[in-house]
């Protein structure tokens, strides 16, 4: 490794001079430019997690033209092989086929091709496959985490660099230069980050051509000029480690994530509020008499001028929306629940088994974008996630005697429908003809989920060839992708770029793997993708611009999710689980861990919500209606630096997330086992006696609201104990805005105590 203070003069994004200081890791040296008569520090120390560096610059006079400063280190006796990784934006380089695809991006190889066709990417951050020189640039803000590294597979060795998003007032920068003719490949951090000549941009391309993702727009970034007496600088840190697989080098990464940056929980609207808004919004503007059956179903959106607004399977919602409505029991709700599930089975359902991904006044669409009729195209998510929460459904509706004759065995005939093209294919692609059971597009992960649900129907229907199929994709996810360390193509619109749905879908399906067959090698595949899907999440807070709505509303990023490598904004939650399968991790495992994960997700969600009280503005200059929210959270410019911190107009999946979570996310979970308490919900909990079989908690609620808090209480050495539908099992407690109360709780009940409030 070869290191070297970098300290270049730009004119307007373009370097007019670059210097170079060789410095050694972890050497202690002094060193100068004559720009700004600037003069420089580099010190290390041994730190608690790894190699510490400060980098400090003084300048004594101003400078005459922009600047920056960085640590840049080079790898030398590069090898195309080592998988290149900047979490929530890079992963193996991004080194795919990219092509310049218009917004939504669908390619569609030949028939004959369409089965092992290399992933394909649209014109986002990448390393070239086939050039020798390629570049990535990034600010900060692109990323989960300020840090960046890379895998070398054949040495076993990992290295990574962690820093701090916002270094002298500046966001900082990310670059990866490599040169495959020279063997080399460089890693700078700057600040100011400045990416130079091109950035990515997502938008209308300024010739007119359209709307696209677009590595080529023209870099608006700057240096600085820093005045006499100011000073820059950068705190570092570098890990060089041993990892024997690219699992142990997420897992590394992960462990060590918040070593320079972390993030706080503020407790401002609890769960049951933030439900309480999206279920009344629900029931007022999302559901949708269907004239032509005389029944009504629970749209994805709200906006009826777009047809994917009024349904889509699975992915943004559509069959998931439902299930918390189910749980609740509350009539209203429920009857509308019961009513898009029968809705679905009754018009969605291919004659084949599958379920139309799109459809809107009579018609279902194919999900080619080809919106001019009725299409037979699938995402295959979709109905993954469909039929996994139609199987939830079922349950639920089941013991309570509802089911009709025939529902069943058209739930059924979905899961035969993907043994059968499992069977045809050893895989089930990312899209498929419906009508011809053919896949066009392969090669992704995006449909992960899909394990965990023939599990499930397996367990519900009894039939074999569901945990075979099961057990055979599970082992075809688990060599091709999760161990290389490529979790894509969840997304109907990113091609078959990296992202954190099809990540956590993944997790989903190995967790009820596992559920289902006590085997280990799926817990150890679950756990293995749950730190793939962890890179995704946000472990810092972001500082937004002072003028922006996410910095009026003091939004917190910790626990945020990233989105995909493509559309590069994090988001409120996962989508759309609620994240459950981290609390199941923590029972397989009781690596206490995973519920702190679980915590930052599930309490970060909550902020996004509208309300009265605390609406969310919107950057049209309106604010969003109670009870609805958006999807991003933006911390990258992707979309130009004028939506940094802003939050689009329009409702989105998170609500559904919203909506999960109070069902699936116990407010405060206690596993008797060891004595542990956790809280997720916006309130307080401080144990004040824990027992063997008994635990007193003194419970506080901090908000303006109202809160019904659920509470779980388990015993993790029964695995059986807490499976797939146990919110009527969960307790609620109703606390007023600044109550305080005592509860006793055991495993079977809790106790109220005396009430205070204040």
């Amino acid at each position: 490794m070869k290191c070297n203070i970098v300290f270049r003069i730009y004119e307007d994004s373009h370097v007019l001079t670059l210097e170079r200081k060789e410095v050694r890791p972890g050497r202690n040296g002094i060193f100068a430019f004559s720009e700004g008569d600037c003069e420089g520090r580099l010190e290390w120390k041994e730190g608690k997690t790894g190699l510490e560096g400060k980098l400090s610059c003084r300048f004594r006079e101003d400078c005459s033209r922009p600047v920056s400063i960085g640590l840049e280190w080079t790898e030398e006796n590069w090898e195309k092989e080592n998988y290149v990784f900047a979490p929530a934006a890079v992963y193996n380089g991004n080194r795919f086929d990219s092509r310049p695809l218009p917004y939504p991006p669908f390619y569609l190889p030949e028939r004959e091709k369409g089965l092992n066709t290399p992933p394909v990417i649209t014109d986002i951050p990448h390393l070239s496959v086939e050039a020798d020189q390629s570049r990535i640039q990034l600010l900060a803000g692109d990323m989960s985490v300020p840090a960046f590294g890379y895998y070398n597979g054949r040495k076993k060795e990992g290295v990574l660099l962690f820093g701090k998003h916002r270094e002298a007032g500046s966001y900082t920068g990310f670059a990866i230069r490599e040169d495959l003719e020279k063997k080399i490949c460089s890693f700078t951090f700057q600040t100011p980050g400045v990416r130079e000549e091109t950035v990515y941009f997502f938008g209308e391309k300024e010739d007119g051509s359209g709307f696209f993702p677009d590595s080529g727009r023209a870099s608006e970034d700057q240096g600085r000029r820093f005045e006499a007496g100011e000073e820059a600088g950068l705190d570092f840190q570098v890990h060089v480690f041993a990892a024997e697989t690219l699992t142990d080098y997420f897992r590394y990464f992960n462990s060590r994530r918040f070593c320079r940056e972390t993030g706080s929980r503020e407790h401002v609207v609890p769960f049951s509020e933030g439900f309480r808004a999206v279920r009344e919004k629900y029931l007022r503007d999302n559901f949708l008499e269907e004239g032509t059956f005389g029944e009504g179903y629970f749209a994805v959106g709200t906006d009826r001028h777009v047809i994917q607004q009024c349904w889509q399977a699975g992915w943004v919602g559509g069959g998931i929306s439902n299930l918390p409505f189910l749980f609740l029991g509350e009539e209203e709700g429920f009857s509308r629940g019961l009513s898009t599930f029968r809705f679905i089975l009754d018009h969605l359902q291919n004659e084949n088994g599958w379920f139309y991904g799109v459809y809107a006044d009579g018609i279902c669409y194919g999900d080619a974008f080809e919106l001019d009729g009725p299409g037979s195209m699938l995402l295959v998510r979709k109905d993954a996630d469909l039929l996994y929460f139609l199987l939830k459904e079922l349950q639920i509706l089941e013991g309570k005697g509802l089911l009709r004759p025939g529902d069943r065995e058209q739930i059924a005939a979905q899961a035969d429908a993907f043994v059968r093209l499992y069977a045809r294919y050893g895989q089930i692609g990312q899209f498929i003809d419906m009508d011809t059971e053919e896949i066009r597009i392969g090669n992704t992960a995006g449909p992960g989920i899909a394990v965990g649900a023939l599990a499930l129907a397996w367990e519900v229907f009894g039939k074999k060839e569901y945990l075979d199929t099961a057990l055979g994709l599970g082992k075809y996810y688990a060599v091709n992708y999760v161990e290389k360390g490529i979790l894509n193509g969840g997304p109907g619109e990113i091609c078959q770029a990296p992202d954190s749905e099809a990540a956590f879908g993944m997790l989903e399906g190995f967790i009820q793997l596992y559920e289902a067959t006590g085997e280990e090698e799926w817990l150890s595949c679950a756990r293995a993708a749950c730190e793939i899907a962890l890179t995704w999440v946000v472990s810092y807070d972001f500082s937004f611009p002072e003028e922006s709505a996410a910095a009026a509303g003091k939004v917190h990023t910790l626990g945020t999710v990233f989105a995909n490598a493509q559309n590069k904004h994090s988001a409120p939650g996962i989508c759309t689980l609620s994240g459950n399968s981290l609390l199941k991790l923590y029972r397989f495992t009781g690596d206490a861990g995973y519920l702190e994960w679980l915590a930052c997700i599930s309490h970060s969600l909550l902020q996004f919500v509208s309300l009265p009280d605390r609406p969310v503005h919107t950057l049209a200059g309106t604010d969003l209606p109670e009870g609805y929210m958006n999807e991003r959270v933006q911390t990258s410019d992707w979309e130009g630096k004028e939506t940094v911190g802003g939050f689009l107009d329009g409702s989105n999946w998170p609500e559904v997330t919203c909506l999960l979570t109070y069902v699936e996310i116990p407010g405060i979970y206690i596993d008797f086992s060891c004595g542990l308490v956790r809280c997720f919900d916006h309130i307080r909990c401080r144990v004040l006696e824990a027992g063997k079989t008994e635990i007193s908690l003194e419970l506080f609620n901090p908000t303006a609201y109202t809160a019904v808090v659920t509470v779980l209480t388990d015993d993790i050495t029964q695995k059986g104990l807490v499976k797939h539908n146990y919110f009527p099992v969960m307790q609620k407690i109703r606390l007023e805005p600044r109550e305080k109360r005592e509860f006793r709780f055991d495993n079977r009940r809790g106790f109220p105590g005396r009430s205070q409030s204040y």
